[in-house]
């Protein structure tokens, strides 16, 4: 029988590639480039496939899951892993009992991000292995490696994907699904508990797992090298880009981490010059300097350290070496909030109230900062708004306000309006409620009272959440009325105490077509 092959873009290859593994649980919070991977398991999987409410709250799912003996996976975007990192580092050390695969989207480039932060060094933090795919048939087939890998090692296994890959298609052929795990859930008390007692031997077993996991992990690693005088390393999907430049310059593939030092220190021998292309930071150049002289980057200028490193820049370097076309850059289209949008309206109230300092937060009314807005002051991260507003406040500047979203505060918004309570901050908080997760997709949330699924469960009701947290007041406003938002932000920004919280209530105009 023919072998069934279908275009893909890398997100659906690793939801795919998940699904042939064996895979019985999956938990992910939305965020850009990595939102696909769910979404796929949620109309393709026929286990549990589950949005969070934030990354970390998704991670430990994920690792609960895989102590039962069953392999689950957990998605999400590279700043998401920063709120994950609590549970990730110390998992590296308790390990799992069935296969447990973290993949993480990387953005070079930040089309949607706040930075530009590179995986792999998370993943060398914690000791564990990471694969790096360069296309959509290496993605399926690299997660179903990580899998075996993790229950091999029993420990956590990553796959590091970028924007171009989870969102570019490229052909898969499409394999058996493999049965899921029996059940086998055990009481390991010795591995799964974090005291001094037991993490001390355990980081030492860590230790001595990173030579298996080299050994194991050679085979991914490859080189292509003939009697070219010049060599080029290229990590995951720079390979493609390399591989334009073959029949001048060997080249040395890097598709899985940790690797032993010796490969590229064979590679580089005998070559007159080298250059490393890494989407991210210099890890695997900054290798490579330890065994050549003439080794060419981002350290050195050559590769821009800022930004994608993409076929662009490429061409920008070899344009002297190479012939190719000159190379223009095209003109930035950022984002703006959608005509229609009723929270437009609910800025242009903000604005006329006058507030001393706005702090924003991550998500579509993060785009009320740009022209003609321009009514936010501040952007950090995920539930970050609450939290600097009440330190502003904190020294005693008033009319201080704060902008977050509906989604965004069960993210991380509800611990930062209770310490802003429990510190008696003086503080007015608007809470854009748009009912759903719009900047990702317009995924569901626990306020929606929908799963990834489609499953209708109970609702959270958001001014409750709010009155439970202890804030000083809640009022719920339609935000397409100016002028009596605008009066009612300037009467709380002038109260002399307490978490006044204006919540603005109306659907996403998208979500509402829908």
């Amino acid at each position: 029988m023919a072998q069934k092959k279908e275009l893909m873009t890398g997100n659906e290859a690793i939801a795919r590639g998940a699904i042939e593994a064996g895979l019985s649980y999956a938990t992910s919070y939305p965020g850009t480039p990595a939102t696909e991977i769910l979404e796929y398991l949620a109309k393709n999987f026929k286990g549990r496939a589950e949005w969070s409410v934030n990354e970390k709250v998704a991670y430990e799912t994920a690792v609960g899951a895989s102590y039962t003996g069953r392999r689950a996976m957990v998605s999400m975007k590279h700043v998401g892993l920063n709120v994950a990192a609590d549970p990730f580092m110390t998992s590296a050390y308790l390990g799992n009992k069935g296969g447990f695969v973290v993949v993480v989207a990387d953005d070079p480039g930040a089309y949607s991000s706040q930075n530009e932060q590179d995986t792999r060094i998370f993943a060398r933090f914690a000791k564990v292995a990471l694969f790096e795919p360069s296309d959509s048939q290496e993605a399926k087939d690299f997660i179903i490696a990580a899998f075996d890998l993790s229950e091999k090692y029993k420990m956590p296994v990553m796959l590091r994907s970028l924007t171009k890959l989870s969102h570019t298609a490229s052909p898969v052929i499409e394999g058996e699904v493999r049965e899921e795990n029996k059940l086998a859930l055990q009481k390991d008390p010795s591995q799964l508990i974090a005291v001094p007692s037991n993490v001390v031997r355990l980081h030492k077993e860590l230790v001595e797992k990173q030579t298996g996991l080299m050994a194991d992990g050679a085979v991914y690693n490859s080189i292509f090298k003939d009697k070219q005088k010049k060599g080029i390393i290229a990590c995951g999907i720079a390979y493609n880009y390399a591989m334009e430049y073959a029949d001048e310059y060997a080249v040395l593939k890097i598709s899985f981490y940790p690797f032993s030092e010796s490969l590229v220190k064979d590679f580089v021998s005998g070559l007159e010059e080298v250059i490393v292309l890494e989407e991210g930071e210099p890890v695997v150049e900054e290798i490579a300097r330890k065994f050549h002289g003439k080794v060419k980057g981002k350290i050195t200028g050559e590769i821009n350290r800022v930004g994608e490193t993409g076929p662009d820049a490429l061409a920008k370097y070899f344009k002297k070496q190479v012939k190719g076309a000159e190379v223009k850059d095209l003109p930035r289209r950022p984002p703006v909030l959608c005509p229609g949008c009723g929270h437009r309206e609910l800025y242009k109230a903000l604005k006329a109230a006058k507030p001393v300092f706005t702090a924003g937060d991550i998500g579509c009314y993060t785009l009320g900062c740009n022209p003609p807005l321009e009514a936010l002051d501040s952007c950090l991260c995920m539930g970050a708004s609450i939290s600097k507003a009440a330190g502003i406040a904190g020294q005693g500047i008033k009319r201080i306000a704060c902008v977050i979203g509906d989604s965004t505060f069960m993210h991380m918004g509800i611990p930062a309006l209770i310490s802003a309570v429990y510190n008696r901050a003086n503080i007015t908080v608007l809470i854009l409620d748009n009912s759903s997760t719009a900047m990702t997709g317009h995924q569901p949330t626990p306020l929606t009272g929908v799963t990834a699924k489609g499953v209708e469960v109970p609702r959270v009701i958001l001014e409750d959440l709010c009155k439970a947290s202890g804030v000083t007041s809640v009022t719920v406003i339609d935000p397409i009325n100016v002028e009596a938002a605008t009066a009612l932000i300037e009467e709380k920004l002038g109260k002399e105490n307490g978490v006044n919280v204006i919540i603005a209530r109306r659907p996403c105009v998208l979500s509402r077509k829908r």
